[in-house]
């Protein structure tokens, strides 16, 4: 009997053993996820401060500044352009109007000799 007992805990002790050796593995591996987690939101930025509120509005400002910048630019390209448009067809109307005028003229008128 005393034998059996020896046996029982040594099966009891090895199978306690390995299962100690399990649980602490767990728990060291627990321990150093929480530490990665913990490293990880110390790292993160921090919340933005009103100091970076400001500076982002200040950009904001700015940006829709430039955006109307623009927006100017490209009216006054586009009116310029159609001003210079207009100019080209009224020249174009003009030397149109001239050519007809001295083809369809007399020759007398034409040259000055009459011929």
């Amino acid at each position: 009997m005393h034998g059996d007992l020896t046996g029982l805990f040594v099966t009891f002790g090895s199978f306690g053993g390995v299962a100690l050796i399990i649980w602490t593995s767990v728990q060291a591996k627990i321990a150093r996820i929480k530490a990665e987690a913990e490293a990880h939101r110390i790292m993160a930025a921090p919340p933005p401060t009103d100091t970076v509120l400001t500076e982002l509005k200040a950009m904001r400002q700015q940006m829709e500044q430039m955006q109307s910048t623009s927006h100017g630019f490209d009216l006054s390209f586009d009116e310029a352009l159609n001003r210079m448009e207009g100019r080209v067809g009224r020249l174009e109307t003009k030397s149109a109007v001239a050519t007809s005028v001295t083809t369809d003229a007399p020759s007398t008128l034409r040259n000055g000799l009459g011929q």
